[in-house]
């Protein structure tokens, strides 16, 4: 059997100035050179109503993320019907925005992008990735604020979040589908960078399950490759976290995006891969 089966099934599921006018892309055009400058085409695509600014700083699969204050539910946008709401209705401007890069290691970053209107505020976390056509956003959850509201977190916080990153470690030592199911979104992407010799690619959390439970049944483990949380940020209801692990020498960093909905902690968006260039 290859020795790389472990491998192949980690790549399978293991993120205040006014802002200055971006050019739209053509067709064929390399789109952001940067994750600051695709954070600003999506901040001017908000503040212009452009759907087509928009789809130049997202990937068009990715699901935005929030939860509803009242109840605890998990909502869920995908790009095509936010696409709908900018053309049809538009938006207003922000009146200030700003942006924070929480970590950046080669072609992955983990921004915080923050939005003030005079009723309200978006407190952003955002997974952003260097393709093949450029730096785009490929996770999005956020929570919405108050007027003068800070994005506060329980003091267990920490704790709860620490424990669904464990499961989804301990999901991929034993290829454990159901500790893939208890720690993430149903709806969950995996976006990819340089793994196994491709840039860039993408898969369903159900994807990743099937050979989770293949391998399993045919008595594969991993237990031997060492996992690290080097980075949790809590936003409120939202957070965003850091991981690396090795397999086989080979260094990999996972960019997580989490909700906390119904109580609990879910990842809801990842961005991983090996940080290092191809050789």
């Amino acid at each position: 059997m290859s020795k790389t089966l472990p491998l192949v099934t980690l790549a399978l599921l293991t993120a205040c100035a006014r802002t200055c006018p971006l050019p739209s892309p053509g067709p064929f055009s390399r789109l952001h050179a940067s994750p600051e400058e695709a954070v600003q085409a999506y901040f001017q695509a908000s503040d212009t109503g452009s759907s087509r600014l928009l789809r130049s700083a997202l990937h068009p699969d990715v699901l935005m993320h929030w939860v509803d204050g009242a109840d605890g539910s998990l909502r869920t946008r995908t790009q095509l019907e936010w696409w709908q709401l900018l053309d049809a209705d538009g938006t207003q401007p922000a009146t200030t925005r700003g942006m924070t890069v929480l970590d950046r290691e080669g072609p992955f970053a983990l921004m915080e992008a923050v939005s003030h209107w005079p009723d309200h505020a978006f407190d952003d976390l955002l997974l952003v990735v260097e393709t093949p056509v450029g730096w785009r956003i490929v996770g999005k959850v956020f929570q919405r604020l108050a007027p003068g509201e800070a994005a506060t977190a329980s003091p267990s916080a920490r704790q709860e979040i620490r424990a669904v990153l464990d499961a989804k470690i301990e999901a991929h030592a034993l290829y454990s589908h159901a500790l893939l199911h208890q720690s993430h979104t149903p709806d969950c992407l995996y976006y990819r960078v340089n793994v196994e010799g491709v840039p860039f690619a993408w898969g369903t959390l159900s994807e990743a399950a099937a050979r989770y439970a293949a391998n399993a049944e045919a008595g594969i483990q991993d237990r031997e490759s060492p996992w690290n949380v080097l980075k949790v940020e809590v936003r409120g209801n939202v957070a965003a976290a850091k991981l690396e692990v090795r397999v086989g020498g080979v260094r990999f960093i996972d960019h997580l995006l989490l909700v906390r909905t119904g109580g609990q902690w879910r990842i809801s968006a990842a961005a991983w891969g090996n940080p290092l260039p191809p050789t």
